[in-house]
């Protein structure tokens, strides 16, 4: 169980989200585990975070969250990149069951990326050849509009078959291989030029500015790279009290008013907790109102079945209890210790899953051409 103690301790390692850290490290490159295969969306949100902060790194590809995850546990590599939610499709599950499971792995940064969700075929084919779609299953669901255009023809029905893959860039490797001109993929155009596919649509997305956040995570301590946690560095300078805010946001290169105000803009200081309640009226008032006293901004709510195989935080979970999921915008690391053992008097049980800054870009929603909002009863 996390105390607020070890909260003030995690809150000195993470607070960097890695940028001052691996500016002064030697520059060699250094291994990071991402969700899929080379090319996938995780994969370009894993280069852009370390690519901004001038961070070469050999780029791991891994089929699960829990397979990404135990890399990071056992410092077979340094960091660790997943999607944690969609602009449309929501929340990811069983990125939240790993961050539960996995006691030593932390929050340590965020970044959130356009998504470029594009038809690619072989060279030469057209969009009317197409009859099966590959890529990975939240993708169907984010190009729902565009494929139910493709799959029909006026009237007529052309029973597009849709072909679920591991992910958007094996899909991409796939299509490849069967050198069949009738499939096609929906992936990033960074996978499609990977694997010599041409571009036959762009934008095919439900919103045309569909964007996915990613979090970059890493383990307290990892002697195998350094004996630095991604985030540790100038540690000590960070660690006075009260926290040294302006310190912070000079090493960042942002204003100290964008830490001390709510917005969640690239800049601002977040954090992300697990909270267990009791199973009790105004359980959920009582920690919120830890937040509302205090001016804090709450960014996020989210809950996952406290009895999912990977995702508690209780030693005895029944069906139908829940975790919620809170991300907050906290003005200094007295802030976190403060909230946390005052939501841990209503509460069952408490984790802090990472303090970081906010790295968002917040674009606006563009329904595409191909979405039919009457689809969608109001």
């Amino acid at each position: 169980m996390t105390t607020p103690a070890t909260t003030s301790a995690q809150f000195v390692k993470l607070i960097n989200q890695g940028f001052a850290d691996l500016k002064s490290r030697d520059m060699k490159p250094v291994p990071v585990a991402f969700l899929g295969s080379e090319g996938s969306f995780t994969c370009d949100a894993a280069k852009k975070y370390f690519g901004d902060a001038g961070q070469p790194i050999i780029p791991k590809g891994y089929p699960s969250f829990e397979s990404v995850f135990k890399a990071v546990s056992s410092g077979d590599v340094y960091a660790g990149v997943v999607p944690i939610e969609s602009t449309w499709s929501g929340s990811f599950a069983r990125c939240y069951d790993s961050l539960l499971r996995h006691k030593n792995v932390s929050i340590a940064g965020e970044v959130s990326v356009l998504d470029a969700h594009c038809l690619c075929a072989l060279r030469g084919s057209s969009k009317a050849d197409i009859r099966i779609v590959h890529t990975h299953p939240d993708m169907f669901e984010q190009c729902s509009g565009f494929l139910e255009k493709l799959g029909r023809k006026g009237e007529v029905d052309l029973d597009l078959d849709l072909v679920s893959e591991i992910d958007s860039a094996t899909a991409c490797a796939k299509v490849a291989k069967l050198n069949d001109k009738k499939r096609a993929v929906i992936c990033s155009p960074s996978a499609a030029k990977l694997h010599n596919l041409q571009v036959i649509e762009s934008g095919v997305a439900n919103d045309a500015n569909i964007a996915s956040r990613y979090i970059v995570v890493g383990r307290e301590l990892n002697a195998k790279y350094g004996g630095k946690s991604l985030t540790e560095t100038k540690a000590k300078e960070c660690s006075k009290e009260p926290f040294q805010i302006e310190a912070l946001k000079k090493e960042l290169g942002a204003s100290t008013e964008d830490a001390t105000n709510g917005g969640s803009r690239s800049g601002t200081l977040k954090s992300t907790i697990a909270v267990a309640m009791h199973n009790e009226a105004q359980g959920l008032f009582k920690v919120l109102s830890c937040f509302a006293l205090r001016g804090i901004n709450v960014t996020k709510l989210d809950s996952r079945p406290a009895s999912s195989v990977l995702g508690t935080i209780l030693d005895d979970s029944l069906h139908w209890e829940y975790v919620f999921f809170i991300d907050f915008e906290p003005r200094n690391e007295k802030v976190v210790q403060t909230v946390v053992a005052n939501i841990r008097e209503y509460t069952a049980s408490v984790r802090v899953l990472g303090v970081y800054m906010a790295n968002l870009n917040k674009g606006k929603v563009r329904p595409s051409q191909f979405l039919d909002l009457d689809v969608f009863p109001s």
